[in-house]
């Protein structure tokens, strides 16, 4: 009888005379899933009122066969009716192996637009941030000092995000943090003031 497993499918030959009438659960030697096997019932078909009765062909005498897997290690159940079970005896078990994880694929490829407008907006971003600081000098040095920069600036500010959300299209606003990091870089002098 050949049982396969629900988990790996690796495929296992199974003497059915081993196996109780209530059935035995084992464990897959390659994925260590416990694998319920129970005897094959035979199929009775339905007789036609002017039919005779089909008699199953015997089977035709079997050929011991060489496994082609090991055998999976049976598993006591935990409370199995009537007498114990006959267990096979057991082999050594097979040195587990790891497989390791997939890793993940590559990320999706940008389209060639895409990668414009990056470019377009990491320009606009770094432009708007050098002309805060351009035309609110006094302004930068005292925010920077106090720690009131975007107190100071804010309204400049808002009208540079303004702007820059104007021109560039809204996933790649959404998706990006120009802006803010040529802020933090340039306006705020590589501190994280702006978050």
């Amino acid at each position: 009888m050949i049982v396969e497993c629900s988990n790996c499918h690796a495929k296992y030959n199974i003497d059915e005379n081993k196996i109780p009438a209530a059935g035995v659960k084992v464990r897959c030697q390659k994925c260590q899933h416990i694998i319920f096997i129970k005897k094959e019932e035979p199929v009775s078909l339905p007789v036609e009122p002017d039919e005779k009765p089909v008699q199953p062909e015997p089977a035709p005498p079997s050929q011991p066969e060489m496994p082609s897997e090991q055998a999976p290690v049976p598993e006591v159940p935990a409370e199995a009716p009537g007498p114990p079970a006959q267990t096979p005896p057991q082999e050594p078990e097979p040195s587990v192996e790891t497989i390791p994880e997939p890793e993940p694929g590559p990320a999706p490829e940008m389209s060639e637009d895409d990668k414009k407008w990056n470019e377009r907006a990491r320009r606009l971003a770094k432009a708007l941030a050098s002309d805060l600081v351009l035309y609110n000098q006094d302004k930068v040095e005292e925010g920077l000092i106090k720690g009131t920069i975007a107190q100071l600036l804010g309204a400049e500010i808002r009208r540079s995000w303004e702007y820059y959300i104007q021109q560039i299209p809204k996933h790649i606003v959404e998706n990006t943090d120009y802006f803010k990091e040529q802020l933090n870089q340039i306006v705020g002098k590589g501190k994280e003031i702006f978050k």
